[in-house]
């Protein structure tokens, strides 16, 4: 039976905490450990990886792989001087690239948990827009990154709460009641669509089971 990588994706709630510099660095401490890491750019629009990695333009990556008809996601894996780890680029300056759609994100997971590795490391995007998110909760092993600043946490926080509402929405969206309790709390918006503990009790008047 095929293995699946370990995913890890890596989030901040915004921009310049120093979230590429840490997911350059734990892919880079994963390939020492002797473990087989890919490190994939998955910051739609943002994508600067490739800077890191040696190259003053952004090769062939995640928005070839995306637009193009029959295209594999193993076919813009490249080498780096670490026999062990390996990276996609992420394309940023592909027009449209920052607003892929629901068939494109569903053809790059389809083929994330396929690739041949031990670790698989997400650079995603800032803030907490439904593909960044989505991308966040594909694995159980995610990392926020913050820095000691009140707009830092109060970002992450929100990400975090996002994360959670978009996973039971996912989950529970096949249960008609399920959906329109949650429809009706992004409706609402502000302070009391995420007020989390409040969700699991409504929740749990739909269904207790």
């Amino acid at each position: 039976m095929e293995n699946k990588p370990v995913i890890i994706p890596v989030a901040s709630g915004k921009g310049g905490v120093g979230k590429t510099f840490f997911s350059v660095n734990l892919a880079y401490a994963l390939a020492n450990l002797g473990k087989k890491v890919i490190l994939m750019d998955l910051d739609f629009g943002g994508a600067n990886i490739h800077t890191c990695m040696g190259y003053s333009v952004a090769p062939d990556g995640i928005g070839n792989f995306l637009n193009q008809r029959n295209s594999k996601l193993s076919d813009y894996i490249l080498s780096t001087s670490n026999k062990n780890l390996s990276f996609i680029s992420g394309d940023a300056e592909m027009v449209g690239i920052a607003n892929i759609t629901a068939a494109q994100k569903k053809k790059l997971t389809n083929q994330l948990f396929h690739l041949n590795a031990d670790y698989i490391v997400l650079d995603l995007g800032a803030g907490s827009s439904y593909n960044t998110v989505d991308f966040f909760i594909l694995s159980s092993c995610g990392i926020l990154v913050a820095m000691p600043e009140l707009t830092s946490i109060f970002n992450a926080y929100s990400l975090l709460k996002t994360s959670v509402f978009r996973r039971l929405f996912l989950e529970f969206k096949s249960i008609p009641e399920m959906k329109d309790l949650f429809n009706e709390q992004i409706k609402k918006g502000g302070e009391n669509a995420w007020k989390v503990s409040e969700l699991l009790q409504m929740i749990k008047k739909v269904s207790p089971s």
